[in-house]
């Protein structure tokens, strides 16, 4: 089963014109237990089909699909167990986009490795890696999309690179110094965008950022409504809306997430968490949106309260309690969100998509959350990571690939 088959269906569940949805066998396992030198830290990070951890040294651990060197173990092969990344230097945060990974080290260092065809490395260059090299100096935060990043620095102004499609990075494409295979206007190295920020995230073609005021901004590709504004400023040549420099979203915030292309969170500094964009398959918890035609929520609306932290994957989405609990809602047909099913399915043809529309629990004593493709992968309060989803490239990490789960199992980074 083809890595491209497997994004088709991320892209059509919005759109009935096409049938493409694949059925998967669920299989149900028990979670065990990890002991005390299997335990990470609380920084996880999922790409589309290949996910990290790191330990409690910062040390970074990979797995699942590997065609352009993304898990930066010097292969290409898919690996379905944890295998050690050789960053220098203690890492502090972790970032994974598609086929791309970014990890930025306590000193400020930022390394990547993977698919680099866009520019979306930020080194000027479009030559992939399979190992991590240096990017970057001074920096606190990185957020990858698609095929375009972002970067905040230690004096809190943000840098974009990569490609600008549906203006991806917030600037013309005129600004842009490069192009890719496809054509595309691609900015090569770093270009200051935004002063002041806090909070980044990145999703297929669109970008979002909070400033140190709890200002949310939004630009890029707005078709399914990610962006969070009612109207964007340009169309492309499908006649399809995005927006091309930052607009304001809401006050408030404190921490955005992007998903892929259906759905964005922004949680407030009362724990109050708002969701917009594609609700038709779940993505958002609610299908009670201001544009019933399409079932897309344009602007923010509250979706739940005492909320710590969320994460997004292709169109579903996981929410972390104050209290520890994780909830899952969205898109279930691999099993992400913890169920077999879900409450709800909706048709394309003769295929069906399985989707949870109210949101379920999906463990307690939960510390830390994180979502991408179709996974979802989370840490307890007993030390062991553990994963549910998606299993096509060992995207899951527990030793096996070409099934997927929706009993959350263990992963053990060392062995």
């Amino acid at each position: 089963m083809s890595r491209e088959r497997n994004k088709i269906i991320a892209t059509l569940l919005g759109a009935v014109v096409i049938i493409v949805v694949i059925a998967v066998a669920m299989f149900v396992g028990m979670s065990k237990s990890g002991a005390t030198e299997n335990t990470t830290s609380d920084l996880l990070a999922c790409g589309d089909d290949h996910a990290l951890a790191v330990d409690d040294s910062g040390t970074v651990y990979a797995w699942g699909h590997n065609a352009y060197g993304e898990l930066g173990d010097v292969t290409c092969d898919n690996k379905s167990a944890p295998v050690k990344v050789e960053v220098p230097g203690k890492v502090v945060q972790v970032a994974a986009g598609n086929e791309l990974t970014f990890a930025v080290c306590k000193n400020g260092d930022l390394y990547a490795w993977g698919n680099n065809e866009s520019y979306q490395m930020g080194d000027g260059m479009n030559i992939s890696r399979m190992e991590p090299e240096k990017m970057m100096e001074d920096v606190i935060a990185v957020a990858a999309g698609d095929s375009h990043a972002l970067v905040i620095t230690e004096d809190n102004a943000l840098y974009v690179f990569g490609r600008n499609k549906n203006g991806a990075l917030g600037i013309a494409d005129s600004e842009c110094d490069q192009k890719d295979a496809q054509g595309y206007a691609c900015q090569s190295t770093p270009y200051k965008l935004m002063d002041d920020v806090v909070s980044i995230s990145a999703g297929l073609d669109y970008s979002m950022a909070v400033t140190a005021d709890g200002t949310l901004y939004g630009w890029g590709h707005n078709v399914d409504g990610p962006v969070g504004i009612a109207e964007a400023d340009s169309v492309n040549d499908n006649n399809e809306p995005y927006q091309s420099v930052p607009a304001k979203v809401m006050d408030g915030v404190k921490k955005v997430v992007c998903g892929a292309r259906y759905q964005a969170l922004a949680l407030t500094e009362n724990g109050d968490l708002y969701a917009w964009g594609n609700a038709q398959v779940g993505s958002l918890g609610t299908q009670d949106v201001d544009n019933k035609d399409k079932l897309i929520q344009t602007t923010p609306l509250k979706i739940m309260s005492d909320v710590q932290d969320m994460a997004a994957g292709s169109a579903h989405t996981v929410v972390l309690k104050t209290d520890g609990t994780a909830y899952t809602f969205g898109v279930n047909n691999y099993g992400q969100i913890g169920v077999k099913r879900g409450d709800n399915t909706y048709s394309i043809g003769e295929e069906t998509i399985y989707y949870q529309l109210k949101p379920k629990k999906l463990a307690e004593n939960v510390t830390a959350i994180a979502a991408g493709g179709f996974m979802t992968m989370y840490t307890s309060t007993d030390g062991v990571l553990r994963t549910v989803g998606c299993n096509l490239y060992g995207q899951l990490g527990i030793g096996k690939e070409d099934d997927s789960i929706s009993t959350p199992h263990a992963v053990y980074l060392k062995k």
